[in-house]
């Protein structure tokens, strides 16, 4: 029988692959263009300029909002101020005061955060813009996750509809019915292969979302 030590070792072994394998493949689910690096910059923030931390991403600006308010309400406080979001925040016992703009700019969507004091309170700022990074890359896994469980549902339904109806064209006895049944029996093996696939895709699409933390 495995002792707890021992057993705890290999279970935090497999957790950590996992992790690594997740980091790995990361790449196969997010293209690289999809989100930028967070750097620095001078904005605008309705006409009065700042230093600001950014990072732009090729997600719906719809989508970003969304997710930036609700990170902002769970963290503080906010108010929508024409073209700006201004917040007051507390993350890790630090109270900040920010300012942040969203804008679409040859099809990308710019994040730009300022503490309107020459940065201040930059780390703060890149530790909060890195969450906003997280939270967008999950939702974008998930998205995709969802659609791999749409495909494997539809694939599903065609394979069981053959299963079903096939054996019907081998009982007619006829030239065209067992062609046709060898077609279908051909077309079952293909989208038996298609839904390996599309579960292997799953469960790595799976084990990339939970590294994403």
């Amino acid at each position: 029988m495995m002792s707890i030590p021992r057993f705890f070792t290999l279970f935090l072994f497999i957790v950590i692959i996992n992790f690594a394998k997740g980091q790995t493949n990361i790449g196969k689910v997010i293209p690289n263009n999809v989100f930028s690096q967070i750097k620095k910059t001078k904005t605008s923030f309705n006409d009065i300029s700042f230093q600001s931390v950014y990072f732009s991403t090729l997600m719906p600006k719809k989508t970003v909002f969304y997710e930036l308010e609700n990170l902002y309400g769970e963290l503080g406080s906010f108010e929508k101020d024409k073209k700006v979001i201004n917040s007051s925040i507390k993350t890790k016992g630090e109270r900040l005061k920010l300012i942040t703009s969203i804008v679409k700019k040859e099809k990308r969507v710019y994040v730009y955060i300022s503490d309107k004091d020459d940065l201040n309170q930059e780390t703060s700022i890149q530790n909060l813009q890195e969450t906003l990074k997280k939270i967008l890359m999950r939702k974008f896994v998930n998205d995709y996750i969802k659609e791999l469980e749409k495909n494997i549902q539809k694939t599903d339904r065609k394979q069981n509809k053959i299963i079903r109806n096939n054996p019907n064209n081998l009982a007619m006895n006829s030239n065209i019915f067992y062609k046709i049944y060898q077609k279908k029996e051909s077309k079952k093996i293909g989208l038996k292969s298609s839904l390996e696939t599309l579960y292997e895709e799953l469960e790595e699409a799976k084990i990339i979302f939970n590294s994403i933390k």
